[in-house]
């Protein structure tokens, strides 16, 4: 008998060949019951197939793979695994967020953004796997470049917050138009000789930090706003771009702009924002982190003013026509080109000149170790003649002050990596201490603040917090002792802490906080849900103003107990690092495109 293969069963068993000998004992293949052997054993069949002489055909092998009607050959990459990496990432990029507050906001920013990417890219990968397996490989990659350019096209890289959050705003939202000097044959010489009302004529904030250079306004003439209609909007429009704030004398206010490859010094009528003059200089600082533009405040002296811009050019301008009295090149005199000086000082010259005895005193830098280098120089207010040089640490981002210590007047400026105290003739250094930055990394941006008489309160952000330290004679000599240095306390990024006796208010690390500078201790910090961001804050007499990082100004009672805010006014639109100018009852706020000048309501008890 030829031999030949059985058909397959229906209960799939295993096929048994036929052949010319006595069957053997079927081997059960199946769990069937109805498959039974002789002698009641289990069978491969009831019936024994007929054998058939057909020549045995495997069934020919598809290829599947791509085919989403085929049934799949292996398991599918599961998305359980990618959707867990993915939330997890994100619960950890909270606690970070939430940790932040601790040590530095800027540093869990950077952390939680990285972690969350990590986790990102997992979900994403492993999505790709599964659309691989199932033939779309293309739809991730299509589906990020899409949303990458949706982005692109509907809104436009900003810059990064104080903390490190990058910036997007909407690609068409309306800008606003800047202001033009009008010619000489369209103003009447009434709008420029001052038919300004007494109380224009007489406010004035005439430096950085105020008329005392400290955030400090003794005496607040103005009533806090409740409701907010109470304040009047003198006016409202378009500015340069820059960083600094606005100073105040005579119905006039003063700054610095970035007007495309021109720096900028301008004029505004301080009753309705006409712009009455503009000095122009070629000239631009940019930077990704820091954003594009002068970063300093004017200064205004009697009848001059006195302005630094972001690359060093310092002018010296009359007040009321704007004409050019004597000019400076910082870059020139220190002895560096712009490119090595901004890989040293990374955010340009910020320091806003000091006026005193006679002397318009800037800080400068230079190539360290070479001769024409100095942390501070002092001109000739009158004519801009070099009169000093001192100091050989590089620049911070500082501004020089005048302070009254253990009864002598000298000039302190936080430096690179010290602070240093010099008399004002000469420039001698009287003393020093350390106070480590770096002016292309952890800079040093707040200025020394005097705290009592013999008291100077230093402080930054990158999670350095403050020092006071005590100046003092001992015989012919200074010496700078520690009072106390915390890293918990008053981490001061752009801020300045406002002196009240000995509370200190400051932003720290994002958020308004007082402080008892004698323990040191924390009295109170600004909730969460209020965080200023890196802004910044005045003291007028019993009232803070706030100057919030995204734009809001906020009035809150400087008491010791607790955080109290009065009122929130939404003002500007964008991120603002400026200073906002007090000058009696009108308040001047600006950021990068936008500025706005308040008057608020009268005081009932003065």
């Amino acid at each position: 008998m030829a031999r030949g293969l059985e058909k397959p069963l229906p209960c799939k068993s295993r096929i048994v060949p036929q052949i010319d000998r006595p069957a053997e004992p079927a081997t059960p293949c199946c769990r069937d019951p109805k498959h039974k052997i002789p002698g009641g054993e289990t069978a491969v069949s009831e019936r024994t197939p007929e054998p058939t002489s057909e020549p045995f055909e495997s069934p020919p092998v598809q290829d599947t793979a791509g085919d989403p009607s085929s049934p799949p050959t292996s398991r599918a990459p599961s998305l359980l695994a990618a959707w867990a990496a993915l939330l997890l990432s994100s619960l950890i990029a909270v606690m970070i967020k939430f940790a932040g507050q601790d040590f530095d906001h800027q540093n869990a920013n950077l952390a939680g953004v990285a972690v969350f990417a990590l986790g990102l890219l997992v979900f994403l990968v492993q999505l790709q796997r599964r659309f691989w397996y199932f033939g779309r490989p293309y739809r991730v990659p299509l589906g990020v470049l899409a949303t990458i350019l949706l982005l692109i096209v509907c809104f436009r890289f900003d810059g990064f917050s104080g903390e490190l959050v990058p910036q997007l705003r909407f690609r068409f939202a309306p800008q606003r138009d800047l202001p033009l000097q009008r010619a000489a044959s369209e103003t009447s010489p009434d709008e420029t000789t001052g038919s300004e009302s007494p109380e224009i004529l007489a406010a004035r904030s005439p430096q950085f930090l105020g008329p005392q250079r400290n955030g400090v306004i003794a005496r607040r003439e103005f009533a806090v706003p409740d409701p907010e209609q109470q304040i009047e909007v003198l006016w409202d429009q378009g500015i340069g771009e820059g960083w600094g704030a606005f100073a105040v004398a005579g119905g006039r206010a003063v700054t610095l702009e970035q007007r495309e490859q021109e720096e900028c010094l301008t004029c505004y009528r301080l009753s309705d924002g006409e712009l009455l003059w503009i000095r122009r200089h070629d000239g631009r600082h940019e930077n990704p982190m820091g954003g594009v533009g002068p970063r300093s405040t004017p200064t205004i002296d009697r009848d001059r003013v006195y302005a630094t811009t972001a690359t060093g050019y310092v002018w010296c301008v009359d007040l009321q026509t704007g004409e050019d009295i004597w000019t400076l090149d910082l870059l020139a005199t220190a002895g560096w080109e712009q490119t090595e000086f901004e890989q040293a000082a990374s955010w340009g010259y910020a320091g806003s000149p000091l006026l005193t005895d006679g002397y318009c005193i800037l800080a400068m830098g230079g190539p360290v170790g070479e001769e024409s280098a100095a942390s501070l120089i002092a001109v000739d207010a009158e004519s801009g003649e070099v009169r000093w040089r001192s100091g050989d640490d590089q620049l911070s981002y500082a501004s020089p002050m005048m302070m009254l210590l253990s009864g002598q007047r000298q000039v302190v400026i936080v430096n690179e990596s010290s602070v240093s105290g010099h008399a004002i003739r000469s420039g001698q250094v009287l003393w020093t201490f350390s106070w480590p930055g770096s002016s292309n990394a952890g800079a040093t941006c707040s200025s020394a603040i005097q705290v009592g008489e013999d008291r100077v309160l230093v402080g930054k952000g990158y999670g350095g917090g403050s020092a006071l330290v005590r100046i003092k004679r001992d015989g012919d000599r200074w010496v700078a002792e520690d009072v106390w240095r915390s890293n918990r306390l008053l981490k001061t990024k752009f801020n300045h802490t406002c002196v009240d006796g000995e509370i200190g208010y400051g932003i720290s690390n994002g958020a308004l906080e007082a402080v008892d500078l004698s323990q040191p201790k924390r009295l109170w910090i600004q909730p969460r849900s209020s965080r200023a961001g890196q802004g910044h804050v005045l003291l007028a007499e019993d009232t803070l103003i706030i100057q919030d990082e995204m734009g809001d100004v906020v009035f809150a009672d400087a008491t010791t107990d607790r955080y109290h805010e009065l009122l929130r006014l939404p003002a500007l639109d964008a991120k603002t690092w400026n200073i906002p100018t007090l000058a009696g009852r009108i308040l001047l706020v600006r950021n990068d495109r936008h500025a706005i000048c308040y008057r608020l309501p009268p005081r009932a008890d003065i």
